[in-house]
């Protein structure tokens, strides 16, 4: 999937190679079928051979994995970004079948990618890449069609008679590819063996069909739909001449007619002069600050004295983090104070004023910049997240608890809330409810016999038969997942 995948060797390659090619025994599903060579007519072809809700069930077991062993970033502020941008294309996409998800991986690599249940994971270094908004909505535009499209359930029905394999086969290699790529490819390949020239023409016309869908979802969404032409083409560029290029782009060569393709396609939709966004940068920013530490702070020093008023303040913001990260929350404090005072109800601000605040041992003004925050955005995952944290820390774990609580009622599979819920009823000291929470926090991992330890721990501190009757029920629940589980894989 995607330009950028063939650039290099990477976790996510093994991921669509893996489900594409290793579900079908999994499924049991016949073995007879016809090979369609042409693209089918969207939302048709699939739907014999794996259901939309196997779909979820693959996606969400993928997930959990990768929850338990991927470098996942848990920064509500990126997760809220992504998600937004997320959204905005999905709300003008077609052929969606059940709600998305993104997620930030801390790899400082260009990649991204998609699979069953709507799962779209970016890596940190593809940001870092990108020039614009409409770059990065221009990958996950593309990602987003290969699920809607349902390519990869395409793929495994045009594969199965030639690939009898399970998903078991190769979990241990995708996972290993996150932390070694190299090493996640060669474990994958010994699993799978080569693949055919009929697959890799079927994933081109797979290519084909997400870019076409892609950057329609982009224009219709508000992006440039040159963003999509404008950041491939660059990526093709930088990697044509290097002397040793990654074995994905020998593999699956990306030629010059599919970027003129792509070009052609978003020059005919109308370029669009979309105004830089200023989440865009301050995410970018965020990322490099905190994670890929790529860039030097002198350099952020020069984009505060730029003269584009959006440089000026990813640059600040950039250094006030930094700072913040290196236990100097004074000096954080004199480089986001312009900033806060300009927008005082940004997101970015107000999640490293949070930490500042706290950082200088100053809680109560962090509380009741959060209680205000809160009282108008009561639905904000930022504000709410760092509002329990703050009165977690601050000796108010009721108040924590109480937040965490309402916010997992409409986000349960937030790991950081999860986490977040452990600690404020260790805070609490009740027993029954930390060991119960730290069991979901496990389950979301897809651990599921540590969960069941931990809910059969809970059971032994309570002495309420009501709670106890629950633990029990979500104990039975647990169980017949992971069999439900085994007996798929």
């Amino acid at each position: 999937m995607l330009y950028l995948k063939k650039f290099q060797r990477s976790m996510t390659s093994g991921i669509t190679l893996a489900l594409m090619m290793a579900l079908p025994t999994a499924f049991e599903v016949p073995k007879a079928y016809a090979q369609q060579r042409n693209l089918p007519e969207i939302g048709t072809t699939g739907a014999g051979f794996m259901s939309i809700e196997r779909e979820k069930v693959v996606g969400d077991y993928y997930m959990r994995q990768l929850r338990a062993s991927a470098p996942i970033i848990q920064d509500p502020v990126l997760n809220s970004y992504l998600k937004d941008v997320g959204q905005r294309l999905i709300r003008n996409a077609d052929n969606v079948r059940y709600p998305f998800s993104f997620f930030w991986l801390n790899i400082n690599e260009i990649n991204a990618f998609a699979f069953m249940g709507g799962y779209v994971g970016v890596h940190t270094g593809l940001i870092q890449q990108a020039r614009n908004e409409s770059e990065l909505a221009a990958v996950l535009g593309h990602e987003i069609a290969h699920v809607t499209q349902r390519h990869i359930v395409r793929s495994m029905e045009e594969q199965q008679q030639n690939m009898p394999l399970t998903i078991a086969g190769v979990v241990g290699s995708i996972l290993l590819g996150l932390a070694n790529p190299e090493a996640g490819a060669a474990g994958l390949y010994t699993t799978l063996g080569a693949t055919g020239q009929a697959q890799i023409n079927y994933t081109r016309l797979f290519e084909q069909e997400a870019d076409r869908i892609g950057i329609t979802t982009l224009a219709n969404a508000g992006f440039d739909p040159m963003g999509a032409p404008n950041f491939f083409g660059r990526l093709a560029d930088q990697y044509r001449y290097v002397s040793k290029p990654p074995e994905m782009l020998l593999t699956h060569p990306v030629p010059e007619s599919r970027i003129a393709d792509t070009r052609t396609r978003a020059e005919a939709m109308g370029r669009r002069d979309v105004p830089q966004s200023l989440d865009f940068e301050l995410a970018k920013a965020r990322i490099d600050a905190r994670y890929t530490r790529t860039t030097p702070n002198s350099e952020f020093v020069k984009m505060t004295q730029s003269e584009n008023v959006i440089n000026q303040q990813a640059g600040g913001y950039a250094l006030a983090i930094r700072a913040l990260d290196s236990s100097n929350p004074a000096t954080a404090q004199q480089w986001l104070a312009p900033l806060i005072e300009r927008n005082p109800r940004n997101r970015f601000y107000i999640d490293v004023q949070t930490d500042i605040y706290l950082a200088l041992d100053e809680n109560e003004k962090a509380l009741d910049m959060l209680k205000r925050e809160y009282t108008r955005s009561p639905d904000d995952p930022v504000i709410t997240l760092n509002y329990a944290n703050a009165a977690i820390r601050s000796g108010e774990a009721e108040l924590g608890v109480k937040l965490l609580r309402n916010y997992l009622l409409t986000e349960p599979d937030s790991v950081t809330a999860m986490d977040l819920l452990t600690d404020a009823y260790q805070r609490t000291a009740d027993r029954a409810a930390m060991y119960e929470t730290r069991a979901e926090a496990l389950a979301l991992r897809g651990r599921f016999d540590l969960a069941i330890d931990q809910l059969q721990t809970a059971q032994n501190h309570t002495q309420n038969k009501l709670t106890e009757k629950r633990l029990n029920a979500r104990i039975d629940q647990l169980r017949a997942e992971k069999e439900r589980l085994k007996r798929l894989l």
